[in-house]
């Protein structure tokens, strides 16, 4: 489903508003996290000063709208699906003519071609938080894609930070060697490729080919070397070169600011803009979209975990923690140390706390109150050790949990309401 269709489908569910009144782009971020607190609704911006779009925030900022976006009911659904689509990967659909009706800006200058915006007080330059970074991996030959936050540097240049794993490992055997890198960067791509560019599906596995086969014909690309989404808002293209600079400060999903010493610089050759475009705008540090995205791929990992361990009856990422830590509700009797191998290897979740059902997961102070009365020894928590490849140290596991919560040593308390 294209980025307009998307937006369109969560407006007739009404999920979407639209602010009519005139704004500058500094005043978005606090109009979006105003919305956030209030009813979290996706906003749209037609009437931006300095801009020649319209900008929406917040469209994937909620699991129903990521997951009506996909066309799918509920995220155990949409995983499904992902399953299905990795074990099957489609052949790309090419169309000659590029994409849908566009400009073309050559060696453009970012700062006036893309609005984008300072999220945090002190970040050091406007940020490109929605940009989904688009490579071929040398070693496998097929595409990569993922999200990226980009530093908008001034004239064509933008300041890559390769945060995940893959991408990281591309730049380095590249430019590493003080070669350039091919890559373009989308603004408003299709849900299904936005999907892959937040979920881990292995090394080996071509991204756009998963998102092919989640998307069937609806979903073509160009023909160019390096193929583009033709529906895509803005695709850029360009080189990753071998020139570091210092990047940040700039708020990030901890909820602190991030400094890199030295990132890699991009050079953008070209900017395909669509005729009358509509830029998505992420806001970045701790809001509701950017966590949203980022906790896609702890999902889909959780999801897996859970379909071959029946004990583990849900989970939660909640956004109190800022998607960092996952409440697991687990049967009765159950000791999550078993899982502890596999739960190390999830990405960007930095821990753990098993509860019983009588808990409620999405609850700060339940899950506070069950490590308290329930983590009554140091054999219930275990901490992740390096070096082991895929895992970082540091990484912690809590088990809160009772044998039976029901024995009245243990149960906890209700308030007393007399019969009706």
């Amino acid at each position: 489903m294209d980025f307009r269709s998307a937006l369109a489908a969560c407006g007739t569910a009404g999920e979407v508003a639209t602010v009519d009144d005139e704004i500058d782009r500094a005043g978005i971020p606090g109009r979006v996290r105003d919305e956030e607190r209030r009813r979290n609704r996706a906003l749209v911006f037609r009437h931006v000063r300095d801009a020649d779009a319209a900008i929406v925030g917040n469209l994937y900022g909620s699991a129903k709208r990521v997951c009506r976006s996909l066309s799918a009911r509920h995220y155990a659904e949409l995983f499904a699906r992902l399953d299905r689509a990795i074990a099957s990967p489609a052949s790309l659909v090419r169309r000659a003519g590029g994409q849908d009706a566009c400009t073309i800006a050559r060696t453009p200058d970012l700062l006036r071609v893309l609005p984008t915006m300072r999220y945090s007080r002190d970040d050091a330059t406007p940020y490109l938080t929605s940009g989904i970074l688009l490579a071929r991996d040398p070693a496998s030959g097929s595409h990569h894609a993922c999200f990226v936050r980009m530093s908008v540097a001034g004239g064509n240049k933008l300041l890559v930070n390769p945060a995940t794993s893959r991408i990281r490992r591309i730049v380095q055997d590249t430019v590493g060697r003080g070669e350039p890198l091919d890559v373009a960067i989308l603004v408003g791509a299709p849900s299904e490729v936005t999907l892959m560019a937040c979920v881990n599906v292995g090394d080996g596995v071509d991204k756009l080919e998963v998102a092919q086969a989640m998307a069937g014909d609806a979903l073509a690309f160009t023909d160019d070397p390096l193929p583009l989404p033709i529906s895509t808002e803005y695709a850029l293209t360009g080189r990753i070169v071998p020139t570091f600079e210092r990047e940040g400060p700039v708020g990030d999903q901890k909820g602190l600011y991030s400094v890199r010493e030295r990132n890699p610089a991009c050079l953008v050759d070209a900017a395909r803009i669509r005729r009358e475009p509509w830029f998505h705008s992420v806001s970045g540090g701790v809001s509701r979209e950017h966590i949203e995205l980022v906790t896609l791929g702890p999902r889909a990992a959780l999801e897996w975990i859970r379909r071959d361990t029946p004990e583990l009856l849900r989970y939660e990422l909640p956004f109190y923690a800022g998607g960092r830590l996952a409440v697991l509700v687990v049967a009765d009797g159950f000791r999550p140390a078993s899982l502890a191998e596999r739960l190390w290897k999830i990405s960007s979740v930095r821990g753990f706390v098993a509860v019983n059902r009588d808990v409620a997961a999405r609850s700060a102070p339940d899950v506070l109150w069950a490590i308290v009365e329930r983590a009554v020894d140091g054999e219930r928590f275990a901490f992740s050790r390096g070096p082991t490849p895929g895992v970082k140290p540091g990484k912690f596991l809590i088990d809160a949990t009772e044998a039976d919560p029901a024995d009245w040593n243990h149960r906890r308390i209700e308030v007393y309401r007399p019969p009706a």
